[in-house]
């Protein structure tokens, strides 16, 4: 064994372990944190200026009785996704204002409007583009997530009631134990001697923030170990290709 390198050891065993617990808690988010199934629009992330402070346009609607077909919108020049927002309060609309966005349940963007000569706005209203990207990526992943996930090991996740995927954080342990190991004894132990701890984990006996804070742990001491492991830092391809070929002559030789 001590024929191999430390540092692949490392990106084998512990940096794939370090990935699965970045996916632990994407599944714990996820589980945790829905997303619900009505989808927010572009307005859901427009804000007008009240005051020195803000506030949800919807919510500025309401409370000025305006609807948003009233609204006209003129993109305020050198300021990005900032605008100066118009109301036509006459009663037949003459103005002729498009409103805030075409179509409010599929609409990706607001929509400006010919404003005449003259007129004032009423407040300005920004749009929170890069929240609403990253709402709409987030929400495209949850969706995507429920349509694919694996339905019985879903259940099972949700049944042993700790909202982690218990086979996932299983995993995380035995490959970090398994790095620390090698780095520490040059020896590979397939026969896990900490099989019951792991079925512990596998049955949910433990939360989710203990865990992840023992493999946070676990990751300093394994990177601790491979800094002081008296591995050979280069992978001797003689010893490997060695051992491949007495394999495989033992093996033939049956």
């Amino acid at each position: 064994m001590k024929s191999f390198e430390p540092k692949i050891f490392f990106l084998s065993y512990a940096e794939y372990a370090i990935a699965q617990i970045r996916k632990a808690r994407g599944l714990n988010k996820k589980i945790n944190h829905p997303e619900p199934p009505a989808r927010k629009s572009v307005l859901d992330f427009c804000y007008v200026t009240v005051g020195a402070g803000a506030q949800p346009v919807a919510t500025w609607l309401a409370r000025q009785h305006y609807t948003a077909a009233q609204c006209g919108l003129y993109n305020v020049p050198n300021l990005n996704d900032l605008y100066a927002l118009f109301v036509d309060a006459t009663d037949d609309q003459h103005h002729g204002y498009r409103g805030l966005v075409r179509e409010v349940e599929t609409s990706q963007d607001v929509q400006l409007s010919a404003i005449p000569k003259g007129e004032t706005p009423v407040t300005y209203l920004n749009f929170n583009r890069n929240g609403y990207s990253t709402y709409c990526r987030v929400y495209r992943e949850y969706h995507d997530w429920v349509a694919k996930r694996n339905a019985e090991r879903y259940q099972n996740t949700v049944q042993h009631g700790r909202n982690y995927d218990a086979k996932n954080m299983l995993h995380v342990f035995r490959l970090l134990r398994m790095a620390e190991e090698i780095a520490i004894t040059g020896q590979l132990h397939v026969r896990r001697p900490d099989r019951e701890f792991l079925l512990q984990i596998r049955r949910g006996e433990f939360t989710y923030e203990q865990l992840i804070a023992e493999a946070e742990t676990l990751v300093e001491r394994v990177e601790a170990a491979f800094a002081a492991s008296s591995l050979p830092e280069a992978l001797n391809k003689q010893r490997a290709e060695q051992l491949l070929l007495q394999v495989r002559q033992t093996w033939y030789a049956k």
